[in-house]
């Protein structure tokens, strides 16, 4: 509850700046199986920042439109989100970025 309560107001901070800040956060959940993989936390950022910032998605369509859906859901899934995540993140087009994780003591080890 108390990372909600900073992520709260991180953003209201974002927003009054004016600037294009982005900020992207992702709160794993052990009992969710959906929500406590590190694939699931990728996607979660890769969306965020797609959501953000319209022109990260060709980094997403670059792998995307070839592979289509199993690059989100095959077991190899993982690498190649953490390539598309990484390619985001190093645009130079992007401006400050802010990402947070909570709770990865609640995600699976592998």
């Amino acid at each position: 509850m108390l990372l909600i309560g900073i992520i709260d107001e991180l953003q209201r901070q974002v927003a009054r700046s004016g600037e294009t800040e982005v900020f992207s956060y992702f709160l794993c959940q052990g009992t969710d199986s959906r929500l406590n993989t590190a694939t699931a936390i990728l996607r979660g950022m890769i969306y965020l920042l797609v959501s953000e910032q319209h022109f990260l998605i060709s980094h997403l369509r670059k792998k995307y439109d070839p592979a289509g859906r199993k690059l989100l859901d095959d077991s190899s899934a993982f690498y190649g989100l953490s390539d598309i995540f990484q390619q985001m993140v190093q645009d130079p087009r992007l401006t400050a970025t802010y990402l947070v994780i909570d709770a990865l003591d609640e995600c699976e080890w592998d």
